[in-house]
């Protein structure tokens, strides 16, 4: 039964890394290595596209900001096409990869120094949190501490198993990039 389920999961695996052009060889390797731990990893996907208070725009600049932050590696180009997806204007993604919060609506300017704060860990998000509080509400902020931690949790992960590190570079067989 087990080599079944991972047939499947290996061929739906391969179908999303190629729709979205997202490697997921830290997932095939999961699934290979221990089956357990990909069906109890896989439960957590729904958290990460679960938005219902904050705007796309939102939701993905503190995303692309979170990836930035935590070592760029495969997250961050993910994080990129995922924003694109949602329809995130592409004058908001050059302002928040150019590092240029100012030219920023003034809604999303907080969201980005809210986001920057959290991942440098600084101490001064209460300005900023206050700020998205007001316009967002406490479901707002619990939308951000997910898209937060979400972003750090794959972004460990692809780490950990060594396939997101800074300027890393793994090769299958044919020569192409597999994580």
């Amino acid at each position: 039964m087990i080599s079944v389920l991972r047939w499947f999961y290996e061929k739906r695996l391969r179908a999303i890394q190629h729709d979205q052009d997202s490697p997921l060889a830290y997932l095939r390797q999961m699934l290979r290595v221990s089956p357990p731990h990909f069906f109890t990893f896989i439960k957590i996907m729904p958290l990460a596209r679960f938005r219902r208070a904050l705007p796309p725009e939102a939701y993905h600049l503190v995303r692309i900001v979170t990836a930035r932050h935590e070592h760029g590696g495969t997250c961050l180009p993910m994080e990129i096409r995922l924003a694109q997806r949602a329809g995130v204007r592409l004058p908001l993604l050059h302002a928040v990869l150019g590092e240029s919060p100012c030219t920023l609506p003034p809604e999303l300017a907080e969201v980005y120094f809210f986001a920057e704060t959290v991942a440098r860990g600084s101490g001064e998000e209460d300005h900023w949190r206050e700020a998205i509080m007001r316009r967002y509400g406490e479901v707002g902020i619990i939308e951000l501490a997910q898209a937060i931690s979400i972003t750090r949790l794959f972004s460990t992960v692809m780490h950990v198993m060594g396939c997101a590190a800074p300027g890393a570079s793994h090769h299958r067989q044919d020569g192409a990039p597999d994580c």
